[in-house]
């Protein structure tokens, strides 16, 4: 009996197949869970990639990691770097569109040796959370590291210098020599030549600057030559090495209202030239001096009796009217000196100070107070402006020359020796001596003829029978007569010594002559003295020798 095959369908999937599905299956999970707790990535553009490396360079703050640098490749313009970084998930809040971030490596700097691990480890970059709520994933590599974290207390202002010296990042800023902050930002204005400082001072020293506080650059060294010797103060090592910057008030002024944050301060050279850029309410004035100027230059003080009210600006101002400078006229020949009456030095408030000068200024020139030139140093030949009042000055007014007024001015120093001198002179030649002396001759004459007929009145014999009272009186008057004509004869033997030939007039004459001769010797000196006021001490300047040009 023939047996039935029983043939049965198996399934076509193999058993074995449930591995790889599972492998996927766990592949897809692990690269969901990896997409999921992947964070965001960043992109750092920075000049150059020195040191830094793909999945090795990491990105740390306060020393904790928080990304890496995962891709490095240049900029389509080939300018600069672009480096791909992914940050993880728990710090992307960091990312803000003020925060910082810059390489660490070795540096030396006043605050000390940072960096050092990395010599083994290789560079890092540091990242500086900022304080905004907007994100952003592009960032630009600082040059320096930041200096100050945003978690640290105090107060940022900033800093404009046109004529100080260039400090670095991280110079100190010292309140009493004693350091209160320091400078997070340098930068170069090329378009107003000034350099840019952001500074930060520490908490609660913030509350030191004031409106009215003045910076200047403190080099650590100050040398002071005086009567009693040469003081030389040193400061700290770190103000030797990099200098820092100073700040305070001016002397006998109390602090003003404190500064807000980004409040802008100047920054001067020194503490005496912070002390002359702080006065900001003043008014220009032209002075028209007719003699020369040579010595005045630009930042002479302007002073009343010793006390400093202004500044020169400039000299001669460049004052420009129809085309030509001012000091270039046929009908004057009088050099324009440009300053500025300083409102501060007169009076700690400005707007009484202002108010003041204004409303006297006219009646100050109608008494007599005129500009004129001063010496201020003969080893330098520095001259200087001075205001006073001078009684017998010939009468002025301000006028206006273009749009600033025109103080009147008196020459002053050797050259109103000079003219005193000539003016003694000339008056002297213009006395008419001989002449007075001829009147008083005939006046003496008749006074003594006079006297002669009053002495033959009284000899006369009915003269003398005249009553007792009578003849009593004539007596008297002979008496009188005889009295003035010894008078009279003293007075003509006096007289006689003014008269040509005499002695006394010789001597006269001579004195005279010596006089002009001082006048014309006196001259070149005047010249030379308002040409170079140091030729005492200095040899005077000649002139070069002119050179022939080519016909």
């Amino acid at each position: 009996m023939t047996e039935t095959a029983n043939i049965t369908q198996k399934s076509k999937i193999s058993a074995i197949w449930i591995i790889p599905v599972i492998a996927l299956f766990v592949g897809v999970w692990m690269l969901y869970q990896y997409q999921t707790n992947l964070g965001p990535t960043i992109y750092i553009t920075m000049p150059q990639a020195e040191g830094i490396v793909a999945g090795k360079t990491e990105i740390k703050v306060r020393s904790v990691k928080i990304g890496q640098i995962d891709h490095v490749r240049l900029s389509d313009s080939q300018d600069s770097v672009i480096a791909r970084a992914q940050i993880d998930k728990n710090y992307d809040n960091l990312l803000t569109e003020d925060a910082k971030i810059w390489v660490v490596k070795p540096r030396i700097d006043e605050t000390g040796i940072s960096g050092m691990s990395t010599l083994l480890s290789g560079v890092y970059l540091e990242f500086s959370p900022g304080e905004s709520k907007k994100k952003k994933e592009k960032f630009e590599l600082q040059d320096e590291p930041a200096l100050i974290g945003k978690d640290v207390k105090g107060g940022r202002f900033k800093l404009l210098s046109y004529n100080a010296e260039v400090l670095e990042v991280s110079t100190g800023i010292f309140f009493k020599n004693y350091k209160i902050g320091q400078i997070e930002t340098a930068t170069f204005d090329w378009k107003n030549q000034a350099m840019k400082y952001g500074i930060f001072i520490k908490a609660p020293y913030e509350n030191l600057i004031t409106l009215n506080s003045i910076f200047w650059v403190n080099s650590g060294i100050e040398i002071d030559l005086s009567a009693d010797g040469i003081n030389i103060n040193t400061g700290s090592l770190s103000k030797l090495l990099k200098g820092g910057i100073s700040v305070g008030l001016p002397d006998q002024q109390a602090p003003g209202d404190i500064a807000q944050n980004e409040h802008s301060f100047s920054l001067s050279q020194s503490y005496k030239e912070a002390l002359e850029e702080r006065f900001y309410d003043f008014d220009y004035y032209l002075i028209e001096f007719e003699q020369s100027i040579r010595g005045l230059r630009a930042g002479a003080p302007v002073e009343y009796r010793g006390t400093r009210i202004g500044t020169v600006v400039e000299a001669p101002a460049n004052v420009i009217i129809n085309g030509k400078p001012a000091h270039f006229k046929n009908q004057n020949t009088a050099v324009p000196v440009l300053i500025k009456i300083e409102y501060g030095r007169l009076y700690h408030d400005n707007d009484l100070a202002k108010e003041y000068w204004q409303t006297s200024l006219n009646g100050w020139v109608n008494n007599g107070m005129r500009a004129s030139l001063k010496p201020g140093n003969l080893l330098t030949g520095a001259v200087y402006v001075d205001f006073d009042i001078y009684t017998d000055a010939p009468d002025a007014k301000l006028e206006k020359l273009a749009q600033y007024d025109v103080f009147p001015s008196i020459s002053s120093g050797i050259t109103v020796l000079a003219d005193q001198v000539s003016d003694v002179l000339n008056k002297v030649n213009e006395l008419k001596i001989e002449d007075s002396l001829a009147q008083m001759q005939a006046t003496f004459s008749d006074y003594q003829g006079l006297a002669n007929d009053m002495r033959d009145l009284l000899n006369q014999k009915d003269t003398q029978n005249l009553p007792g009272d009578f003849n009593q009186n004539f007596k008297k008057m002979t008496k009188s007569m005889e009295q003035f004509e010894v008078t009279m004869r003293q007075f003509d033997k006096t007289m006689a010594s003014y008269q040509a030939g005499s002695q006394f007039n010789n001597q006269l004459q001579q004195t005279l002559q010596e006089f002009k001769r001082l006048s014309e010797q006196l001259q070149p000196l005047t010249k030379g003295l308002n040409e170079q006021p140091n030729m005492f001490i200095f040899d005077k300047a000649l002139p070069a020798d002119p050179i022939p040009r080519k016909q």
